[in-house]
């Protein structure tokens, strides 16, 4: 696909899940492989203007913004679904209870769903891990150290999804649903859930990682290793990209004439060592590096890794 963000779209709507469906939790949504799906997005990469319009109505740059408001264009356009909300508050007494990311109407059925969606990435390595949500033996940990995989599931499972389940959130869901439908719904009471979460594990490059017995084995996978054992381990590649949280989601691709103004393209491994290091050293976080191979008409994306630095991660856990 030419357009960037309909390359995006595509991979915020067929690429695996970081997660499988387990007995006891909400429906984890699957990969949308409709043939719908595929003719929609051609249409869209041969004009992306309504797309481009509808991302230019976001004010906030944030990867996670970036995320919902593809996710919210899919649920749009889909024929099977009727978008009731969007970032729906849930408010008690005195406070802001929760917020339901979407709610939508299956056309056919007439039942309503709550979803509840994230984009994340997470390195892992091994430490001795008490959370229910773990293995024991393993942390996987954001980038930036702000965020866990057993802490993401463990707030998805039994409190973001379970808010179409308290009174204030059935009150709020009434609302919204009467106005959308003109009447009251009496079923909302049986409103299912369901889990939309995307994003990669990364591995280290010389440590044997395992990923919680929950993850889906198709999952999108990089590999993480610090600035020090880069100089002396770097994969090969025909050239390298540092990637800006932008270029975090598809494959990243960049056509021959785009190649010369595009500042964090590197064809040298020696070009690239000098600036993952300044960047490191500069900012004290990880960076993430895609590894190009060349084709008859640039370059695509063939490996992707973290770069981060010695100390990392830098915070006691």
């Amino acid at each position: 696909m030419r357009h960037k963000e309909v390359r995006d779209l595509a991979w915020v709507i067929k690429s695996p899940s970081l997660v499988s469906n387990q007995g006891d939790w909400p429906t984890i949504v699957a990969p949308d492989k409709n043939e719908w799906v595929d003719t929609w997005l051609l249409r869209l990469d041969n004009d992306p203007r309504p797309l481009l319009q509808h991302l230019a109505k976001e004010k906030s740059h944030f990867l996670g913004t970036y995320f919902e408001s593809l996710w919210g264009f899919y649920l749009e356009a889909h024929p099977s679904f009727n978008l009731i909300a969007k970032n729906l508050q849930v408010n008690g007494r005195q406070k802001t209870i929760g917020e339901f990311d979407f709610i939508i109407q299956d056309c056919i059925s007439g039942d309503f769903i709550h979803q509840e969606i994230a984009i994340k990435f997470y390195l892992g390595f091994k430490k001795e891990n008490s959370h229910s949500f773990s293995d024991g033996e393993h942390i996987w940990l954001g980038p930036q150290c702000r965020d866990r995989l057993d802490l993401k599931i463990d707030k998805l499972i039994n409190t973001q999804t379970r808010l179409s389940k308290t009174e204030a959130g059935q009150c709020t869901l009434n609302s919204a649903c009467k106005q959308h439908t003109n009447e009251d719904n009496k079923n909302l009471s049986q409103i299912s859930s369901q889990i939309v979460l995307k994003g990669y594990l990364f591995y280290p490059e010389n440590d044997t990682v395992i990923a919680p017995s929950y993850c889906n084995p198709k999952h999108l996978k990089g590999s993480w290793i610090t600035l020090t054992s880069l100089t002396n381990n770097i994969e090969a590649a025909d050239a390298w990209c540092l990637l800006s949280k932008s270029n975090w989601m598809s494959r990243f691709q960049l056509e021959y004439g785009q190649t010369e103004p595009y500042r964090n393209f590197y064809i040298h491994q020696t070009d690239l060592l000098e600036a993952v290091s300044e960047k490191i050293n500069k900012e004290s976080r990880p960076w993430m590096v895609a590894g190009l191979k060349q084709h008859t008409q640039g370059y695509l994306e063939e490996h992707r890794l973290f770069v981060v630095p010695d100390n990392w991660p830098h915070l006691q856990l």
